[in-house]
């Protein structure tokens, strides 16, 4: 157990400073998409609420057609700062004016810069993994993601009426998260050879977790953008509401790790049919418990967020299983696409039901999306039963050699090392 324990620390040691980083980064996330939704819901209808929110993802959709081809020209430390700066600065644009359509600009503008950011990680983190330990790398990442956005939710309780001191909290979050990803001594990957990959190659590769990156994406999308208003309207009041969202992150986070382990031992399409096919069972019943007891409330709250929150980095893992390391940026900003997709069209099509008939409409949503998929992973399963996985991955997360953005650079390096060996020979110690 105590070598275990060991290994594991070795294994996640060196990217500590970038699972900081993700964490202050989805803290900051999770209390912005809150607090924005709660001020947005005591000034205009549900269903506005629900199309403004839902712009953020429409950012989404944008940076995944055009920030790859930044990130692959400066590299990701660069394009990660650049975005989170910038991101940090729209935050507080929120206290200079209201109006639902600045507001819709200023959460396009979020949802681009945070869907850069995102896929400079994913694709860094997807770089230093190989196939054997993906799923525990990305479940351990998805854990420091949902420990930030749960404790953003506490944060709601801050005593603020004029919302001021919550968008400065969220602001210097951001900026904070900067610091341990620009001092990280994690090689960034190699930019310098990179292979374009279009949505029907990706698809072709890996259709099960194409598809369950969009299914993932009304799921986290709904959560994020309508769970305190779904909350708001079973009658909750703020302090039921920020406990809700912080069970339901919680419980997501906690699924994680062993989900992850699992999904590493075995066919992960399995994985993500049974995890869809668990929600699709007890999502109705939740709606009873949410108004119930805070203990009812809590079990709810976990149950939901389990379900939700463990697909998308299954999914992820499945497709980078099957694709080579020289594919990883542009297939990881296809799959924030394709969630993007999801985080768009569910929080419309769920909010237009629930002002149509009720807060209920919320829990059955979730139960339909998952029969869904789960249909369809069957059918591909019955298909095609053996998935050959390709094992091109050599790439370790302990940095080991540094990487080059520029061929220019690598060259100039090569160089500085065919001179050192040769004086070296000369002094007769080679």
């Amino acid at each position: 157990m105590l070598e275990k324990l060991k290994s594991f620390r070795a294994f996640i040691s060196p990217l500590a400073a970038f699972f900081v980083g993700t964490m202050l980064t989805s803290l900051a996330f999770s209390l912005l998409s809150s607090s924005l939704a709660i001020r947005l819901n005591a000034q205009v209808s549900t269903f506005t609420s629900g199309i403004v929110m839902s712009l953020y993802y429409v950012g989404y959709i944008l940076a995944t057609l055009s920030s790859y081809k930044i990130i692959n020209r400066v590299g990701h430390v660069r394009a990660f700062s650049a975005y989170i700066s910038i991101l940090s600065a729209l935050v507080l644009l929120h206290a200079v004016y209201f109006s639902a359509i600045y507001w819709a600009f200023l959460r396009l503008m979020e949802g681009y810069c945070l869907a850069s950011a995102t896929i400079c990680l994913e694709s860094w983190l997807n770089s230093r993994s190989n196939n054997k330990n993906r799923g525990v790398v990305m479940s351990f990442y998805m854990v420091t993601t949902y420990l930030g956005a749960a404790c953003g939710q506490l944060l709601l309780n801050m005593p603020d009426e004029s919302g001021m001191l919550t968008l400065i909290v969220i602001s210097v979050l951001y900026s904070v998260a900067l610091v341990p990803i620009s001092l990280t001594a994690l090689p960034s990957p190699d930019v310098s050879k990179h292979k374009s990959m279009s949505l029907k190659q990706l698809y072709t590769t890996a259709p099960v977790g194409v598809v369950g990156c969009i299914v993932s994406g009304v799921l986290v999308g709904g959560v994020y953008t309508l769970g305190p208003i779904y909350a708001e309207k079973t009658g909750l009041p703020l302090y039921g509401v920020s406990l809700f969202m912080f069970f339901c992150i919680l419980g997501g986070m906690l699924a994680q790790t062993p989900i992850g382990r699992l999904s590493d031992k075995m066919d992960r399409r399995f994985v993500m049919m049974w995890c869809s096919g668990g929600l699709f069972l007890v999502a109705p019943w939740l709606h009873i418990f949410v108004s119930g007891e805070t203990w009812q409330l809590i079990g709810a709250a976990l149950l939901l967020g389990c379900g939700t929150f463990v697909l998308y980095p299954i999914c992820v893992s499945h497709v980078n299983d099957k694709i080579d390391d020289e594919e990883r940026v542009e297939a990881c900003g296809l799959l924030i696409l394709l969630q993007s997709v999801g985080m768009v069209l569910g929080p419309i099509m769920i909010s237009y039901l629930m002002q149509k008939f009720g807060a209920i409409s919320f829990p059955l949503a979730f139960s339909v999306a998952n029969g869904v998929f789960v249909l369809f992973a069957f059918k591909h399963i019955s298909f095609k039963p053996n998935v050959d996985y390709v094992t091109q991955s050599k790439t370790d997360p302990v940095p080991v050699t540094q990487s080059h953005v520029y061929p220019e650079i690598a060259k100039f390096d090569t160089l500085v090392d065919m001179a050192k060996k040769s004086l070296l020979r000369k002094k007769g110690r080679l």
